[in-house]
């Protein structure tokens, strides 16, 4: 990463479960990021769906470096493709630590979208996929129940 270690960077990747999550370990996965997140001054947003991880992430440079690397060994994930990564501006998933967004309630087409690139696992047009994390989180806030807090069915 070139950018200045404070400088604001998000990353944006999808990769293999080593093998189908539970609740319970979804729900711990997400305490301990959540944790070490907020801790880190990162923030983001996992999506989990058969199998497949899809995350961003954002946050100082050095921090998000080392988050990069710390996934890239992670033995829970498989087939790590970074789909973006570079300088932003500002935080989209400002105040964050780590939000899972429910799945359940993808329906129509962009949230299909979303769906069909993550169980495929292909890297495809990026923007797209991006939109349509964007257009989930704006549709269902955590208020309306489309995001897991503290467990992974909320």
């Amino acid at each position: 990463m070139s950018a200045a270690p404070d400088e604001l960077y998000r990353v944006m990747y999808v990769s293999k479960a080593s093998h189908p999550f539970t609740k319970g370990e979804l729900d711990d996965l997400l305490a301990g990021a959540r944790a070490r997140n907020q801790a880190h001054g990162i923030s983001g947003i996992l999506v989990y769906d058969a199998g497949s991880f899809l995350q961003v992430f954002e946050g100082p440079t050095e921090r998000v470096s080392t988050l990069v690397r710390n996934i890239q060994r992670d033995p829970r994930h498989g087939e790590v493709v970074f789909l973006s990564a570079g300088a932003v501006e500002d935080r989209y998933f400002e105040g964050w630590g780590m939000d899972r967004a429910n799945v359940d309630r993808m329906d129509d087409s962009a949230h299909e979208t979303l769906r069909t690139y993550m169980r495929s696992h292909h890297v495809g047009d990026r923007a797209t996929v991006f939109r349509a994390l964007v257009l989930f989180c704006e549709e269902h806030g955590r208020a309306e129940g489309g995001f897991a807090q503290g467990s992974a069915e909320k």
